[in-house]
């Protein structure tokens, strides 16, 4: 089986999204992704790219699914950290300039790499993956593992660090000169002054140790060179290590390596979620929109910011093509209605999305429409720019499109809203795609093909939001007596006092 990446079954298909489009910053993708991608900026573009093929969206779930055993988690984890330390090691390479000084680091990158590709081939030797992709990875790193350029990298590091060990040497520094002398049985004093001083060390101060690839300075570089002349064959080993195996990181594993930050930035992500208690799944799809729903789900964005204080929706199409959304302000509908667009945009990725069960509309794309600020450079009134921004949307949209719009029509009187609200209804349920619609024109529930969601409220307090979004009647009207009677503003009630 030939090794194929991690991120597509076949070709590169996507659509790339527009990094600064409506789509991102309506549904604060744009927010999300940033903060999925802050320690990974390099793998921000594949946030963009959508997946239109459902077995390239399968492909990653397998592997998803793969890194949800612990065991495959930390393997992969390790040997990324490694080849992260790998390629810390070999940035700027040639730059450095002092004799010895990038024959060395290459060599302590080959080590390190070494090891993480060993480690990593014996993990996955004997643990089970499911996915097409960590299968040909491990049948392709064991394959690797016992080819000639490896085997033969792995048996120079080996000779050239024991070479290494024999290198010993004595430094004398009196007034301004450094007098540099080989020695063989003299003994180390490191341990006795490490002891001795261990009396000053507090506790509470954490210590770093330098790491193996820190600049050399001038006087460090001449004393290397006089320690060369004591051990010439040594250091024509080291020299000949670099020739030789300047380029020695494989093309796969480095892509590999690459690819899988993919995975590693989204689970690190969501994992303080996962850890409170928060649910994700991978979806199912269906071309069926009857079918389409969620259990539990939640805005990511607003989960990444708010934690445990996020309130779990469900939602479903089973009734109709339109969910529109009603109910008092401030009560949750817009980050319900961002909820619907964000689980399925992130689903095209392939990732896991929040909730416990999920099956989803694979949609072409997801257009969106949220309230603007009046433009005076289009030279549009408000409500012309709405009706023209629909239009766009209604014209490129396809029964395969979800849309969410969010109080549409708001600057109309009440008459004219309803009157147009309920012909951008009727022609989106000619288009036949998917829509989820807040707005405060409870007579669009009524709608053929519509289906009523409510954002509640506390039934003992009507002014506490639950931000609980219910399938049932709208029932504005109940909510504004509601109100009335708590303040005391009914008919009945005015009446009374003014007598």
């Amino acid at each position: 089986m030939a090794f194929q990446g991690v991120l597509w079954k076949d070709l590169e298909e996507a659509r790339d999204v527009n990094e600064h489009s409506e789509l991102l910053t309506d549904l604060r993708l744009d927010v999300l992704i940033e903060g999925i991608t802050k320690n990974k900026p390099e793998v921000k573009p594949l946030f963009l790219k959508p997946l239109t093929e459902p077995s390239n969206i399968e492909y990653r779930q397998m592997v998803f699914r793969d890194l949800e055993n612990p065991q495959t988690f930390d393997a992969i984890k390790a040997f990324y950290e490694k080849m992260k330390r790998v390629f810390a090691y070999l940035k700027d390479l040639d730059e450095l300039s002092y004799p010895f000084q990038k024959e060395r680091r290459l060599l302590d990158a080959s080590e390190i790499y070494v090891k993480a590709v060993c480690e990593l081939a014996n993990a996955l030797n004997w643990l089970s993956v499911s996915s097409v992709a960590l299968k040909s990875f491990k049948e392709y790193l064991l394959r690797y593992t016992k080819s000639e350029s490896f085997t033969n990298l792995e048996r120079d590091v080996s000779h050239l660090l024991e070479k290494l060990k024999d290198v010993n040497f004595s430094i004398t520094i009196k007034d301004s000169k450094i007098i540099v002398r080989r020695c063989k049985s003299q003994k180390d004093y490191s341990e006795e002054i490490e002891e001795a001083f261990s009396k000053f060390r507090k506790e509470s101060v954490q210590y770093q140790s330098k790491p193996p690839y820190y600049g050399t300075s001038h006087v460090e570089a001449y004393v290397l060179e006089l320690v060369a002349k004591f051990y010439p064959e040594v250091f024509k080993s080291l020299l000949d290590f670099y020739r030789v195996h300047k380029d020695f990181v494989d093309s796969e594993i480095s892509r590999f390596y690459k690819d899988i930050q993919f995975y590693f930035s989204y689970l690190e992500f969501i994992l303080p979620l996962k850890s409170i208690g928060l649910p994700f799944c991978l979806p199912r799809f269906t071309n069926e929109k009857a079918k389409v729903y969620a259990k539990d789900s939640f805005d990511l964005e607003l989960a990444s910011r708010l934690k445990n204080k996020v309130v779990l929706n469900d939602f479903a199409f089973s009734d109709g093509t339109i969910i529109v959304v009603t109910g008092p302000n401030s009560g949750g509908k817009t980050t319900f209605a961002r909820m619907i667009a964000q689980i399925h945009y992130l689903a095209t990725l392939g990732l896991p999305v929040p909730g416990s069960e999920a099956t989803l509309f694979l949609v072409d794309k997801i257009f969106t429409h949220f309230e603007r600020s009046e433009n005076l450079e289009n030279q549009r009134g408000k409500l012309e720019d709405e009706l023209y921004r629909i239009k766009r949307i209604l014209d490129q949209a396809t029964e395969n499109s979800l849309i969410v719009i969010n109080e549409l029509f708001g600057s109309a009187t009440l008459g004219d809203a309803l009157f147009l609200a309920t012909d951008v209804v009727k022609r989106i349920r000619k288009l036949g795609c998917v829509c989820v619609y807040v707005t405060f024109l409870d007579e669009l529930t009524t709608l053929e093909g519509t289906i009523s969601y409510v954002a509640s409220v506390d039934p003992r307090d009507p002014a506490i939001r639950t931000f609980k979004i219910e399938k049932r009647a709208a029932d504005g009207l109940a909510y504004a007596f509601a109100l009335a009677k708590k303040h005391k503003l009914t008919t009945e009630e005015i009446l009374r006092r003014v007598n």
